[in-house]
């Protein structure tokens, strides 16, 4: 079966449910509130959705973060579509589809620990902006990266 790509079109409040089932498969020890709490707050989100038998297989959600950049927030692929190339396909449509709506920058923050995210970003033209433990004492490292203007 093939993956195709799509991004959500209603309100993000409407995904939530779906969300959270796929957020269950894809990460371990994954706490509902972490999404649910912070989803009604998202200004301007930006919900990419990777499907493969008509079944939410990975997704990757931003969304606007003052004038200029989109914060990558969340993301992830099912452990049986990992190394097919997803991730960096939604990364890919997500940055694409932020420069064609006036973003200049898109950041990230990623568990130090999580060294396939990072060499992701890293392979996709992030840098590393800093270093930061988050309020678990979590080590996490900020990335970003410029986009291209869309074409005329």
């Amino acid at each position: 079966m093939s993956v195709g790509y799509e991004r959500w079109q209603g309100p993000v409040a409407d995904a939530a449910d779906p969300l959270l089932a796929l957020c269950r498969s894809i990460f371990p020890d994954f706490t509902d509130s972490y999404l649910l709490d912070r989803l009604p707050r998202l200004t301007d989100p930006m919900l990419w959705l990777a499907v493969e038998g008509g079944e939410w297989q990975g997704f990757k959600l931003g969304y606007r973060r003052g004038g200029d950049m989109l914060y990558s927030w969340l993301g992830g692929v099912t452990p049986e579509l990992r190394g097919r190339g997803v991730a960096a396909e939604l990364m890919r449509r997500q940055h694409a589809d932020a420069a064609a709506c006036g973003y200049r920058l898109v950041e990230t923050r990623t568990r130090a620990a999580n060294n396939p995210m990072i060499v992701l970003n890293l392979r996709q033209g992030f840098h590393v902006a800093g270093f930061e433990t988050d309020a678990r004492g979590i080590p996490v490292v900020i990335q970003r990266k410029e986009l291209a203007s869309p074409q005329a």
